[in-house]
């Protein structure tokens, strides 16, 4: 009885050897091509998802837009034409430069551009939220993160020349 459970051991290990043999032959590399033999070659290419939750894609391109187009920080609030109701206020957005004189009586106004705009227009990267009597309400969207800022009229209280 001793030696059939040797036997019956011997056999099992053999077929767990045998079973394994596959996979240790899978494993190992191809030899290698003889002369005159030709060999196809596969490439594999390494996809990336990144999830954005509050970030920016890194692998995106820093592309913010129109590359020409004017930007929140050369705007200033030149006029508000203000309406009780939302959808007629147009906001005045300049890129053009005040200077005043000295005894605050003249203005000269510098070269630059103009934009008349409504809720919900955009002008370069930002968007018109919202147009109140002394403020502008704004969406400033730069490298794919937006953020709201307050753009206020200028007047003489606040520095301005009116």
């Amino acid at each position: 009885m001793m030696n059939m459970s040797r036997a019956v051991r011997a056999v099992m290990v053999a077929a767990v050897g045998l079973m394994a043999l596959p996979a240790f032959v899978a494993g190992q590399d191809a030899p290698p091509p003889q002369p005159g033999q030709q060999t196809e070659l596969a490439f594999e290419r390494e996809v990336f998802q990144y999830p954005q939750f509050q970030r920016r894609n890194p692998f995106a391109p820093l592309d913010a837009g129109d590359a020409g187009a004017v930007r929140f920080e050369q705007l200033r609030v030149g006029g508000i034409l203000f309406s009780e109701d939302a959808t007629e206020s147009v906001v005045i957005l300049s890129t053009a430069a005040l200077t005043v004189s000295e005894d605050g009586t003249g203005v000269q106004v510098g070269e630059g551009e103009s934009w008349y705009a409504k809720v919900g227009q955009t002008v370069g990267n930002v968007r018109i939220l919202e147009i109140r009597q002394d403020a502008v309400l704004v969406e400033v969207e730069v490298f794919g993160i937006a953020e709201q800022r307050l753009m206020q009229l200028q007047t003489r209280r606040l520095g301005g020349t009116s």
